[in-house]
């Protein structure tokens, strides 16, 4: 049975041989697929390889759009106009901001470049994810997980205390709570000395991966400069938060010490007598004179009410304001005077008032500064006011828990930070 196997698998070959020579190759193709080619003797064609699917990130210019995005990189006008209007759905184009990355999935070929998968973080809690399905593309929005979590900033002061909580990367925002904050009972011109440390703790979120996206409430601030250590506590009653010190009284004092944002000046001309840079003779300086920019708000230094307000010879515009306890403040100099600012009108304490100017007799922008207790004035840098408010009872048992709570933060903080 063997041997004629054999010889018919020999007659095959040389029928086959025959019809080559006559040109019948559609027999022999024919005869080969009903006997079967071994392996090594048929056509082997190579399969056509599937495009790659790559990932990068791109990035939006100024004044783009996504559709412009998706066809710089070579993506077809039409896929690209469907990408756009589904990703609009969540955001709108005119609200798309420059420097916004996009991840992309795609696949490249001769046709251009096609879309798998376009997504973009929107907002700090909200992705958005576009995919490719029967043809077109689908949007639908994707929260981000974010913990409450505290955060703590810290740094030591060599300039300023604005330039160093800034390297320390405290946002702008609470840069300036905590100055607002630390105003009521330090003086920023005088009272911080190269050495000083601090520390911030606030509320914060932080996403999957570890990192801090949101800074919220500012809850602690402390500044230790020279033989002084401010711990400086926030305490909500009845739904209004206020900064107590240690020992449950409030920061908020009848009178700042400097009615003007802590980081825009500079004490040029201080209380006592001085020589005048106009009249060239020795004379009583009755108040203080800040230098800061044109413009810089001017703020109401305590609660109280207009006395005068306008145009005061030397004083340029000036306003005068009368508050409890004997005391009377005065701001000369000023470019302007708001319109709500008027003879026998209230003001709350940090209200603004107007502008530094240089009005009246004046040679540089500045604000001239003067306190007046008891008809007499003062040296508006040594005034001393009560707090004006000091918890007692329950309201300070709650105080003495919330500031026990925000001192273990404080620490836990810091020993975790320590380990990692």
């Amino acid at each position: 049975m063997l041997d004629l196997h054999l010889h018919y698998k020999r007659l095959g070959t040389a029928l086959a041989l025959v019809m080559v020579l006559f040109g019948s190759t559609r027999a022999f193709k024919h005869y080969y697929s009903v006997e079967q080619i071994p392996s090594e003797l048929a056509a082997n064609p190579t399969p056509p390889v599937a495009p790659i699917i790559e990932e990068t990130t791109l990035t939006l210019a100024s004044g783009g759009s996504v559709q412009k995005l998706l066809t710089g990189f070579g993506v077809n006008k039409e896929s690209a106009l469907q990408i756009a209007n589904a990703f609009a759905q969540f955001v709108p184009h005119n609200k798309l901001k420059s420097g916004q990355d996009f991840n992309v999935r795609y696949k490249r070929s001769e046709q251009g470049v096609e879309i798998e998968s376009f997504h973009s973080q929107s907002s700090i809690d909200q992705k958005i994810i576009i995919t490719k399905a029967d043809g077109n593309y689908i949007s639908k929005a994707e929260k981000i997980h974010l913990t409450p979590v505290v955060h703590v900033f810290e740094g030591n002061v060599h300039s300023s205390f604005y330039s160093a909580a800034m390297k320390a990367g405290v946002p702008t925002k609470l840069v300036q709570e905590a100055v607002d904050v630390l105003s009521y009972v330090v003086n920023f011109q005088h009272g911080i000395q190269p050495g000083a440390s601090f520390k911030i703790l606030c509320n914060a979120l932080r996403n999957d991966k570890g990192d801090i996206v949101k800074i919220e409430q500012l809850r602690f601030v402390s500044l230790k400069t020279g033989q002084q250590d401010h711990k400086l506590f926030a305490f909500t009653e009845n739904g209004k938060m206020r900064f107590f010190n240690e020992k449950g009284e409030s920061v908020v004092r009848s009178l700042l010490q400097t009615p003007l944002n802590a980081t825009k000046l500079c004490v040029t001309s201080g209380f006592g007598m001085r020589r005048h840079p106009l009249l060239g003779y020795n004379k009583q300086h009755k108040g203080v004179d800040f230098g800061a920019p044109t413009g810089t708000p001017v703020l109401a230094a305590g609660e109280g009410r207009v006395v005068a307000c306008g145009w005061s010879g030397g004083y340029g515009n000036r306003v005068h304001i009368r508050h409890s306890g004997g005391y009377e403040t005065v701001y000369a100099h000023l470019k302007f005077i708001n319109k709500n600012i008027k003879p026998g009108a209230a003001v709350s304490q940090r209200q603004v008032l107007g502008g530094v100017g240089m009005t009246g007799s004046a040679t540089g922008p500045h604000l001239h500064f003067e306190v007046i207790l008891n008809k007499h004035h003062i040296n508006p840098m040594k005034v001393q006011a009560l707090p004006s408010l000091k918890l007692t009872g329950g309201s300070l048992k709650k105080f003495e828990t919330v500031k026990s709570a925000t001192q273990k933060e404080m620490v836990d903080f810091i020993q975790t930070k320590a380990v990692a």
